[in-house]
């Protein structure tokens, strides 16, 4: 066991070393960040593991959720919540599912130099009250997803907000065009399951027996013969689903190249079946598959929470499960189609999740290059 004293003299080394690392890569001595060799061999972990997952046949496209830190992988339970080990940029949540990796690569940056001068929501907000990061006095804003939460952090904080369409769009196949098609032609048409999901200090349940039951009549519906389960990393392993069904995970949220499995995977299925109103819904729109939706009610547990944030994670939900139910109206809505599930080019659908995915507000890299720069052009990003 670490004494309190030993503890706290490895946080005051910690919070020294990461100062110097975000000295180093600003101003003049950026080029110096660019020598970082324990982030870029981090990525490389990371890639080698994601890589590992998606390349073995059959396919087995389960990524390890262990921590890669300090040259040694530790595993994710051990570590506080919301414990990121990147100290590519100055938040540590800007580091989940690699968000901060994606928009510089996209961008023709280097991964790992100057911190981005933006604070990025990496996640999906419903309710005008919910909260993420405070400003910082370092940021310029935030980037978000969709219009809506940009408007709502403007009103908030006064401070610039800017929507740059679903993470997802700037995320890439870790497989090779021609490995992706092989592999597609091989599963045959694929069903992608993403239900609610517990995190942190919010507790999610749901009766597997019947969520199972409701994937395999969706599947036999609409003419699926795979079936592709993703499971959150903090979720156990899903016990007596259909032989065959393939079983999948994309790694702790701290994987530099989480979305870019998620992509992956999204690429290889023709259409998407949950019951949370979830990111995943609006990556499934931006890639053009079909939706499906399954009736099956989730407890959500904050008695680990207290006082306004249980309050705020209340209203929270309570708005997401109004827009479920809209959306479960709007699927539904297609009448004998909805067995093949609806396209997520519908308009009813579009209609609803755009305000909170920004599906046309995604950028190009010469835009993209702009916005993280903090370039204004006509007093509008």
């Amino acid at each position: 066991m670490i004494e309190p004293w030993a503890r706290l003299r490895w946080r005051l080394a910690e919070r020294w070393r990461r100062g110097l690392r975000a000295v180093l890569r600003s101003g003049p001595l950026e080029p110096l960040g660019r020598l970082d060799r324990e982030q870029w061999q981090a990525l490389a972990a990371w890639r080698g593991l994601t890589h590992q997952a998606f390349a073995a046949r059959p396919l087995a496209p389960e990524v390890c959720s262990d921590l890669w830190e300090a040259g040694a992988f530790h595993p994710s339970a051990e570590r506080r919540a919301f414990f990121s080990p990147g100290e590519r940029e100055l938040e540590p949540s800007s580091h989940h599912y690699g968000h901060d990796v994606q928009l510089k690569r996209h961008a023709g940056l280097p991964l790992i130099g100057a911190p981005l001068p933006w604070l990025l929501e990496h996640g999906l907000k419903v309710s005008a009250t919910a909260t993420f990061e405070r400003p910082q006095a370092w940021a310029r804003g935030y980037l978000c997803m969709g219009p809506r939460r940009a408007d709502w952090l403007r009103e908030r904080f006064g401070r610039p907000a800017v929507a740059i369409g679903p993470w997802i769009s700037y995320a890439r196949p870790l497989l090779p065009p021609e490995e992706l098609h092989q592999l597609r032609a091989a599963l045959g048409p694929t069903l992608l399951v993403v239900l609610a999901h517990s995190w942190d200090q919010v507790e999610r349940r749901m009766e597997l027996g019947a969520c199972v039951e409701a994937v395999a009549a969706t599947a036999r519906a609409g003419g699926y013969r795979q079936v592709i389960w993703l499971r959150h990393w903090k979720d156990p392993q899903p016990q007596g689903l259909p032989e065959g069904w393939i079983v999948a995970c994309n790694g702790h949220r701290a994987n530099p190249w989480f979305l870019d499995a998620l992509r992956t995977l999204l690429e290889l299925s023709d259409g998407l079946v949950s019951n949370a109103f979830g990111t995943h819904l609006g990556y499934a729109t931006a890639l053009g598959k079909r939706l499906h939706w399954i009736p099956v009610g989730v407890e959500q547990d904050l008695s680990r929470l207290a006082g306004p944030k249980a309050e705020e994670e209340r209203r929270e939900w309570a708005e997401r499960e109004r827009l479920s139910a809209e959306l479960a109206q709007c699927l539904a809505a297609g009448g004998e189609a909805s067995d093949r599930g609806v396209l997520a080019g519908d308009r009813r659908v579009l209609a609803l999740l755009n305000p909170y995915w920004g599906l046309d507000a995604v950028r190009s890299p010469g835009e993209l290059r702009e916005v993280l720069g903090g370039v204004l052009r006509g007093g509008r990003f």
